[in-house]
């Protein structure tokens, strides 16, 4: 496992990177497929230290934020979010195993989505300004993404959750489309496939 550790601002004492390497090592009595973690330190007003740690395990990357009165606090509580989170996995990986051939019989007779168009016709917009849904509009930003993973949409589910973000992109592993889960209020997920 690899193991990396970098401090924002501050350095990290031999005695911190110490205690930080034997946290990490007994990450793998959780969960024994991790690859890799990564651990940032720095210290922040008022005093406070936080720790954040990325896992990267197989199938999933998770990360959890720590804050304490001194890096040893925030790491600690850092680590047991991670630990959370890899149980939380782990079990969601077995409960997966036992559920996907009844998820994808309950998938294969679900009927297609279908949208309708609707034209809008140019005249209802005469004399409007050009920019009336400027304010409305959000600022979009570009995310570059190199790869996607295929996965079935329970997984995909998953991966959003333990990443914590509001939507994710996969490559769905039934019919090789991009695919796209989505949280909405009220905690209900949506999942958008095209036909």
């Amino acid at each position: 496992m690899d193991i990396s550790m970098k401090g924002v601002g501050m350095e990290l004492g031999t005695a911190l990177q110490t205690h930080t390497e034997g946290k990490i090592a007994d990450i793998q009595h959780y969960f024994d497929q991790v690859h890799a973690v990564e651990a940032y330190f720095k210290e922040v007003p008022h005093g406070k230290h936080e720790a954040d740690l990325t896992v990267h395990a197989s199938g999933a990357t998770l990360r959890a934020e720590g804050e304490g009165a001194d890096s040893y606090a925030a790491l600690d509580a850092a680590f047991a979010k991670a630990v959370a989170q890899l149980k939380r996995y782990k079990g969601r990986l077995q409960s997966h195993r036992e559920q996907r051939q009844k998820y994808e019989a309950k998938l294969a007779g679900l009927a297609p989505v279908s949208f309708e168009d609707a034209a809008v016709e140019e005249a209802s917009f005469e004399g409007m300004p050009g920019d009336m849904f400027a304010e409305f509009a959000p600022e979009i930003v570009r995310k570059d993404v190199s790869e996607v993973a295929p996965m079935s949409v329970d997984e995909a589910v998953m991966h959003m959750d333990l990443l914590h973000k509001p939507a994710y992109l996969f490559q769905n592993a039934k019919t090789g489309k991009l695919n796209m889960v989505y949280k909405e209020k009220g905690n209900v997920i949506r999942w958008v496939a095209p036909k």
